[in-house]
Order: C-alpha cells, then structure tokens, then sequence
C-alpha cells in the first residue's frame, strides 16, 4: 500500500493562528478596560476632597457611606454614562494601535510559516516526481495534484514500453538476420568475418540487457548461474584458453533473472579480463550463506583506488577515451545485479590483477 503526502497542515496552521490571534486581542481588551483611568466627576466643593474612585465605586454598587440621595442631585446616571464614553473614546487610539500592531504581526507569522509549509510540500512533491519511475513511494493527497501526477506516470511508464518493445523487436529481427548471414559465412569458412558477426550479435544483447527494466522485463525466470557461467567460459575458451572455472556441484545455484542477463554480464566481465589482465583467468561460483557469489579474477596489473570507484560507471573507461578500455561492459554488469536484487563490486587481488563480484539472492524450489 503506498504512502499519501499529508497535506491537511494548512487547515491545522490557520486554526492556530485564529485562535492566538482572538486571544490577544481578548486580552488587550480586558487590559485596556482594566486600565481604563476612571472620569473625573464635578462634584460640589464639600465633596470634592472624597476620593474619585471612591465615589465611582459607591456609585455603583450602592453604598451607603455616601447617600445617593445627596451625590444623585448633582451627578445623575447619564452623566456617569458620558464620563465612562468619554474616558474611554479619549484612549481608544491606543487599543487600535494594539489591535493594528496584532493582526499585522500575526499576518507576518503567517506568510512565514506558510511560506515554509509551501516550501516543504514542493519539497515532497519534487522527490516523489524524482521517483515516479520507480514505482514506491508516496502519492499526493490533493485530488488534482494526484490526478496530474497519475497521468505523467501512466504517460512515462508507456513511453518506456513502447521504446522497450522497440529495442526487442529491432535487436530480435537484426538477430536473424545477422544468424542467417553467419551461416552463410560459415558455409563459406569465412572465420574473420563470422568472429565479427558474433561480436554484433553480443552488443545486440547488450542492448536488449540494457533497455530492460524491473517493471517491463515480465516474469522473471529461475537459472542455474553456475551453467551459465560454464556455457560463457566455454564460449570464451576457444579463443582464450586460459580461463579455469570453478564450483561446487553439489550446492544451489538458482537465482531468479533471465538467462540472457547473466550470461551476458559474466561474458562482458571475462572480455574485460582478457583485454585488461593477463594470464590465467578463474571464474568461480559459490553458494555462502543464501547468497549467490560469482566472482572473475585475472592476473593484470590492478587498478587505483579511484578507478576502482568510478568502474561501473556508465562510460567510464581506463585512461584515454578513444582507448579501448571498460564502458559500457561494466555498466551493464551493474544494471544486471539492480534487476535481479544483487549488488557488485571489484577488487584488487591480493597479489596483483582485480577481482569482480557479483552476488545474487538464492532461489530455493520445492521439487
């Protein structure tokens, strides 16, 4: 089941905000009503010297210290209403001021956290359309979003399906015809020109490895990786004849790829070897604890550390580019091991030469 970005944050944001923004200003009201200085009433002379404040408050709440009989003919109860309207329209200004500051402060907060919350789903919605080939990840939330998102992953998925079934189908029909012609070339005993035919033919398998993909490759199949390595060093023997393989014939070799694949990333890691090293050349499977291990080692000269890095690599070739050196080979080896789940590497040898490893998860089947 796929992940969805979450994308309520805005609606979360914004209850946030309204609810700080009607606490200050619930706030500054009560602190501007609290601090509200009381009206200055205009009271006859012998009750001038009582406290202002005093009397306000007796006023109110009827006390009996100062009878209202004797405040009620000078001062009465409209008169109180002015001078409270008249205290607080004189410091009204002021609570604007606050409120204005408020909400000018809280619209800057909010533009800022917005911002940033846009910048994150842009963020999210940048790596998932980094990933749309891939087929794992998340899925937007938004119903426009992810119905745009759908139609340009549909939209790719079959531009990559159809450019792989046209690769299949040129390299598959230039494989005949190239078969038709090797034969004619053996019946001939043309053997140069047969050598060079065949060498067509691997890189026509080349691209046929190269343009598969985990989603269009189809049903994988279960191989014996110890028989295709016998069949490739076989192969390679006539013209290289020191190439020594190595297994244990009592132990499980299956793993779950296409027979094609294996062969030709074992076939591009001898070639290598052969241009490159010198010597004896010793291929080799084993079966060490679930993992599938075929490794191809030589007796050449070795490799930096950084070339050892940089090897598979799509292109990258030892020393000048117009050289022979390792290409595409050993990005294709690469290509091979992410298809099937297996990883790989090169190593110098202990000695001298280098050392590459494939490893594949092993397959187990109920006979």
């Amino acid at each position: 089941m796929q992940r969805r970005i979450k994308m309520t944050g805005l609606s979360g944001t914004l209850l946030i905000f309204s609810f700080v923004i009607t606490s200050f200003l619930i706030a500054a009201f009560i602190l501007y009503i609290k601090f509200i200085p009381a009206p200055r009433l205009g009271l006859p002379g012998y009750l001038a010297n009582l406290d202002n404040n005093y009397i306000i408050s007796s006023l109110e709440k009827g006390s009996a210290t100062i009878p209202l009989s004797t405040i009620i003919g000078f001062i009465g109860k409209k008169q109180i209403e002015n001078m409270y309207l008249s205290a607080i329209l004189k410091d009204l200004p002021y609570l604007l001021i606050i409120i204005i500051f408020i909400f000018v402060a809280g619209a800057v907060v909010l533009s800022k956290i917005l911002q940033r919350q846009q910048e994150k789903q842009a963020l999210l919605l940048a790596r998932q359309l980094s990933r749309i080939d891939n087929g794992s990840g998340m899925e937007p939330e938004h119903p426009a979003i992810a119905k745009a998102y759908l139609e340009i992953k549909n939209r790719l998925a079959t531009n990559a399906l159809d450019y792989v079934r046209l690769s299949s189908y040129v390299t598959h029909e230039q494989k005949n015809m190239l078969s038709l012609l090797r034969a004619k070339l053996q019946l001939s005993g043309n053997s140069e020109l047969t050598k060079e035919v065949d060498k067509v033919v691997d890189s026509l398998d080349d691209i046929l490895t190269l343009s598969a993909s985990a989603n269009s490759s189809g049903k994988m199949e279960i191989i014996d990786a110890a028989l295709v390595c016998a069949d490739v060093c076989d192969e390679y023997r006539k013209i290289y004849p020191n190439i020594y393989f190595d297994f244990d014939d009592s132990a499980n070799y299956q793993v779950a790829a296409k027979e094609l694949w294996i062969n030709r990333a074992v076939a591009n890691i001898i070639n290598n070897a052969i241009k490159h090293g010198k010597g004896r050349i010793n291929v080799s499977v084993s079966n060490q604890r679930g993992s599938i291990i075929i490794s191809v080692s030589d007796e050449g000269k070795g490799l930096d550390d950084e070339e050892l890095e940089k090897l598979f690599d799509y292109r990258y070739r030892v020393g000048q580019l117009k050289k022979d050196g390792y290409g595409i080979g050993l990005s294709l080896v690469r290509h091979v091991c992410d298809l099937c789940g297996g990883l790989c590497w090169v190593e110098n040898g202990e000695t001298s030469g280098t050392v590459f490893y494939m490893v594949f998860p092993e397959v187990l089947t109920i006979n």
